[in-house]
């Protein structure tokens, strides 16, 4: 194991959204990705982040997260299997981090946490409820559930004519927020839910 704290953070930044990319809207995407990151305690200084994402959306994240190691990919799970890629080689991982985050609920996941525990190291899964795959909560050492944007958002968390499968849509409504402000302002002051739970 590596003398220092270091944990490898990977996010699937479309699973974490709790909609369609093409009708998330600029505080959806704010939200999912500082919401999932300020959960697990991610330490700028210190960690290392990979975010994996479909190519209709790399700008949007590169924006709000300049310094991660973007993976690109496009197709069915694209994002998941590009992530998948960034996991693979356990051995080396297990030589220079003393943890892997993984952002997800996708089933896809399930391997490389067990290739991850083989090679001792733990890995926790950041996701959100009701769309997490079992086996995936069933082989991580930890779990933590993540708050729903929309919850915390309301209305705010989507655009209007948004078409699913379209990524350059009209979008119509409004801009909700700017990349960079806070999504909790969207609605004024929003009351922080309590994040962190370890599943049983």
């Amino acid at each position: 194991m590596p003398s220092t704290r270091r944990r490898l953070i990977a996010v699937d930044a479309q699973n974490l959204l709790g909609c369609h990319p093409g009708k998330a809207s600029e505080a959806c995407w704010e939200f999912a990705i500082s919401e999932s990151l300020d959960a697990v305690g991610f330490r700028r200084d210190t960690d290392h982040l990979v975010i994996a994402v479909a190519p209709d959306w790399a700008f949007t994240v590169k924006a709000l997260a300049p310094s991660a190691r973007l993976v690109v990919r496009a197709g069915r799970h694209g994002a998941d299997l590009a992530l998948c890629h960034a996991l693979e080689d356990a051995g080396f991982i297990a030589s220079r981090y003393s943890e892997v985050v993984i952002a997800s609920g996708s089933h896809l996941f399930s391997r490389s946490v067990r290739a991850l525990a083989d090679a001792g190291v733990p890995t926790t899964v950041a996701c959100l409820p009701y769309q997490t795959s079992h086996a995936l909560t069933a082989t991580a050492a930890r779990v933590m559930w993540l708050d729903r944007p929309r919850a915390v958002l309301g209305a705010a968390a989507t655009v209007g004519n948004a078409t699913v499968g379209n990524a350059t849509a009209a979008r119509e409504a409004p801009v909700l927020a700017p990349v960079h402000a806070n999504p909790r302002t969207v609605l004024g002051t929003v009351p922080r839910h309590t994040r962190l739970r370890l599943a049983a």
